[in-house]
């Protein structure tokens, strides 16, 4: 199973440059301007737009703000469009920050106000951050179909087409994510030609890299080497480092999945001499994570283990840099606020001044006006109070639904583990029982299906899946598509056995085959699975910097791939190693099916398991 990635068309850098600490001054100083209209904040404004369109240096914290500010001066002065631009230029900003609710509300907002005189590029901007968010969201079939809407609209006079490449590219990437795979390569081909056409360097890039990745994903590691080669040419030609290096590691999974693990190591070793050249500690991270997973390919796990660490402190290490930036930017950003303070301050002083030098006659509004100042006062520290009551009352319920979150996504241990240390370490398993299963025909029958219907079927069985794991608490680690992963023995205090993973792969049998009579009476397609399993010794971690992973590693892995592989449907197939731990078990019966030949493994022998009574 190749582990390849599709490449975004994303937003870099979080430096802070001097003259974005300019804009910043302008903006605080705006912010008295504004109330008024001015014409100078206007001319601010403006300003901003096009330094926001062309810098990709700002921190998204910044650039929210700033557009935020831009999009009250555009109100005041009457400018919709402009305003509309604003706000969808924020939603863009809300999205990286990771508020996908805050973004889609703005864009809500800016296709409601949208007006035909306004620049056709704002609704497709509009259109290209819906898809961005949905597809940040998983929201595939949401899209597919603001997608095609999108393009269908795209007028080929319109001079940026670097809209029209985000939306092919995500559609793309949506199309993959939802199987259809043919599709998807016929689009990403789309964006090669259209960028070949266009002289586009950048998404010519792209769109190679992304072809490549979907070949290996679908098996034809040729033609994945052909477009990724060709990819990191035109990366080191342009001097796109980050892109080369995610090129480089692309092309080291695809000729590790070949079986050229020498090639695939000089590989990484090359990205790791780049990385170390630029001093990209993530780069860097990157690549002991791609070490430790190809060493474990091929069963030297103790090579594998330390790379594993060395992952891990070089992430520490990305983190603690990534901390020490945001410290930094908040820091000038406190500066130039500081110094906006101090000039408001020397206004008030001088007020002051003048205010003392005039005679106050009478008592009775001295008196009255203290009593204002006091009533104000107490509404003050009132909302005050009120508004710190219930910011904690967010906060713990944000808390709450972060740890729900996170005992979702990693077993109970891990989590604890992470949330004291902040990481937490790979473990070595010596006996391991890996679940894969795997529906036969899935491509024809999501030709039969809706986008949603084929999603609504595969949800309900791997929700199914999902209830059978935890009765015999055996960990879910992953779907891929159509496929399902789970293990029994991991992490370190689980306790479900090798046993308890082959009643349950039985139980998932059931429920595939009963959903088939139902659904062949109702006259719908229907699913078929082919499942295995295979016993061993695995490494287990969290890997990745965002959107954390609980992931297994080695060739037990590979093994209880090929025994799903290698199976019939309505069977459960298992490997020599499996049956050894259950072959004495009461009320199971085997099926030696001899010598299998398996991809990748050569013969290796195989069983059918099922009850006594049933065949």
């Amino acid at each position: 199973m190749t582990s390849l990635f599709f490449k975004r068309k994303t937003q870099p850098g979080y430096l802070l440059t001097s003259i974005l600490a300019f804009i910043l001054a302008g903006w605080m100083s705006t912010q008295s301007l504004a109330q008024t209209g001015t014409r100078a904040d206007l001319t601010w404004a403006d300003s901003t737009m096009e330094t926001l369109r062309k810098d990709q240096e700002m921190n998204f914290e910044l650039r929210s703000a700033l557009a935020d500010s831009m999009s009250h001066v555009y109100r005041l002065h009457g400018k919709i469009c402009n305003q509309i631009f604003s706000r969808v230029m924020f939603a863009s900003y809300q999205d990286k920050l990771g508020k996908a609710d805050v973004a889609l509300n703005e864009l809500f907002w800016a296709m409601e106000q949208y007006q035909p005189a306004c620049d056709s590029n704002i609704l497709m901007s509009i259109m290209a951050n819906f898809t961005n968010i949905y597809l940040s969201l998983e929201e595939f079939d949401r899209v597919d179909s603001i997608s095609r809407v999108a393009l269908a609209l795209w007028n080929p006079e319109w001079k940026d087409h670097e809209i029209r490449y985000t939306i092919l590219n995500n559609l793309a990437i949506a199309q993959a994510s939802l199987g259809d795979m043919a599709t998807a390569g016929q689009t990403f081909r789309q964006i090669y030609e259209e960028a070949d056409r266009d002289n586009d360097t950048s998404n010519l890039l792209t769109s190679l890299g992304n072809l490549g990745s979907l070949k290996g994903m679908t098996g034809d590691l040729d033609s994945a080497y052909y477009f990724l080669s060709r990819a990191a040419l035109i990366a080191r030609k342009i001097n796109m480092t980050d892109e080369y290096m995610d090129l480089l590691i692309n092309l080291s999974n695809v000729d590790a999945e070949r079986g050229n693990y020498k090639t695939a190591i000089n590989r990484l070793d090359t990205t790791y001499v780049v990385a170390t050249e630029l001093k990209s500690t993530e780069n860097l991270a990157k690549v002991q994570k791609e070490r430790a997973s190809l060493h474990a390919r091929f069963n030297d796990f103790k090579q594998a283990y330390t790379y594993l660490l060395a992952f891990i402190d070089l992430n520490n290490q990305y983190l603690s840099e990534e901390k020490v930036k945001a410290v930094t930017e908040m820091m000038e950003k406190y500066e130039s606020e500081k110094k906006a303070r101090q000039i408001q301050q020397l206004e008030l002083d001088k007020l002051d001044a003048t205010l003392k030098t005039e005679r106050i006659t009478n008592t009775r509004n001295r008196y009255l006006y203290v009593g204002i100042v006091i009533f104000l006062a107490a509404i003050g520290i009132y909302t005050r109070l009120r508004y710190v009551h219930k910011s904690r009352t967010a906060i713990q319920k944000e808390k709450d639904i972060s740890e729900g979150l996170l005992l979702n996504i990693l077993p109970a241990s891990v989590a604890e583990e992470l949330k004291q240390k902040g990481y937490a370490a790979a473990m070595h398993h010596d006996v391991a029982s890996i679940i894969f299963s795997d529906f036969k025909g899935f491509t024809a029958i999501s030709e039969a299906l809706t986008a949603a219907e084929l999603v609504e079927e595969i949800n309900t069985c791997f929700k199914a899946f999902d209830h059978i794991m935890t009765k015999y608490g055996i960990e879910k680690i992953k779907t891929i598509g159509d496929a399902y992963m789970a293990a029994a023995g991991i992490p370190i205090n689980n306790t479900a056995s090798v046993l308890d993973t082959v009643y349950a792969a039985l139980e998932m049998q059931d429920f595939i085959i009963n959903r088939k009579k139902e659904k062949d009476e109702q006259g719908q397609p229907s699913f078929q699975m082919r499942v295995g399993i295979h016993t061993g010794p695995v490494v287990a971690g969290i890997v990745g910097v965002k959107k954390f992973q609980y992931d297994i590693w080695g060739d037990t892995v590979n093994i209880a791939s090929r025994m799903e592989s290698s199976g019939e449907v309505g069977q459960v197939n298992i490997s020599e190693a499996t049956y050894q731990h259950i072959k004495d078990t009461p009320g199971l019966v085997f099926t030696p099916r001899g010598m299998i030949q398996a991809k990748g493994k050569g013969e290796m022998a195989m069983y059918f398991v099922h009850r006594e009574g049933t065949s």
